[in-house]
């Protein structure tokens, strides 16, 4: 039987690793050729056509506050994960478990809460 194929040894699992980066620039790479394409703001703006820029903030700040929700959720999941973890290994350290937990919900969540905050700040309603 021949060897030496990309599925024998080491290398398979090396190309393996790299293929999810491939795919990810191969489809940014996609993305970014109609962007490319579009006119500017400015031009669109004084033609009467296209999207202004008031209302890319407005699109973007709700893709950024969804990102941020994410992270939030994702980071509180883990850190709630982690403490039910260490009361189920050391019942006799709730105190200190609880005190930590409750502190890092707390700063996850003013991740969230900065981000509002930035938002409300940013954006603005055209009259």
């Amino acid at each position: 039987m021949l060897r030496g194929g990309w599925r024998d040894g080491a290398e398979g699992g090396q190309v393996r690793k790299y293929i999810p980066w491939i795919l990810g620039g191969l489809g940014a790479l996609l993305v970014a050729g109609p962007a490319w394409a579009q006119t500017a703001a400015g031009e669109a703006a004084k033609s009467g056509g296209g999207m202004g820029v008031a209302t890319w903030v407005a699109i973007t700040s709700g893709f950024s506050m969804a990102i941020a929700s994410a992270g939030c959720g994702y980071a509180q999941g883990k850190a709630t994960a982690a403490a039910c973890e260490g009361l189920a290994r050391n019942p006799g350290a709730r105190p200190g478990i609880q005190f930590a937990l409750i502190l890092a919900l707390v700063l996850i969540e003013s991740m969230a809460l900065y981000t509002f905050a930035i938002i409300f700040a940013k954006v603005t309603i055209p009259s």
